[in-house]
């Protein structure tokens, strides 16, 4: 797993980019430090224990990448692809995602919480045990998914499509029962929480 280091910078409390002395914030050209990191080598990109918090990332084709134990906190991506992409094991918390496409691809184990996410696609995708507690997603698609023990508790839901989806021992608030398309889904397998007063 990635190990923090603190910025360059002597006033910056924000971690070190992996392999830089400095934030996001603080260094220079970092547009084009973040794309060499998430360049691929030899036809295949491998992302392995990269420390990349609060970068932006537009109009990138990430597509069968393999992303593991990586941390995107706070990080924005926007018109992305991951289709196909293998990503287990990394935190991509209070992000953001806009028309990004995920679909068929293998999210396991990995933590989205408070992160927004507007007009994207988890189509065909197997999303196992993933943390989405708190998420905002707005026109968000999953449908044809395994969404196995994944949590979306404290999740405001929106124009949201589950359907045909597996939802065994997942997580919501009973709001959601209604607010989401959960056609062709197995919810009785699904938990509905109330929501405390």
């Amino acid at each position: 797993m990635f190990v923090s280091r603190p910025c360059s910078e002597p006033s910056c409390k924000r971690p070190a980019l992996s392999g830089a002395a400095a934030c996001s914030v603080h260094l220079p050209a970092v547009a084009q430090y973040v794309a060499a990191q998430l360049a691929g080598r030899d036809g295949r990109v491998v992302l392995e224990d990269l420390d990349l918090v609060g970068v932006r990332v537009q109009d990138l084709d990430l597509s069968g990448a393999n992303i593991t134990g990586c941390r995107f906190t706070a990080s924005t991506f926007s018109r992305v692809k991951f289709a196909g992409c293998q990503l287990s094991l990394s935190f991509l918390d209070r992000a953001v995602f806009e028309e990004c496409d995920f679909s068929g691809a293998a999210i396991l184990n990995a933590v989205l919480a408070g992160s927004r996410l507007t007009a994207c696609s988890f189509e065909d995708c197997e999303i196992a045990q993933v943390n989405f507690l708190g998420i905002q997603a707005d026109r968000v698609r999953f449908d044809h998914s395994n969404l196995y023990g994944s949590r979306f508790i404290g999740a405001i839901l929106e124009s949201v499509s589950m359907r045909d989806c597996n939802l065994t021992r997942a997580f919501f608030d009973l709001p959601h029962r209604d607010a989401v398309d959960f056609r062709s889904s197995n919810t009785a397998e699904a938990v509905f929480q109330e929501v405390p007063a």
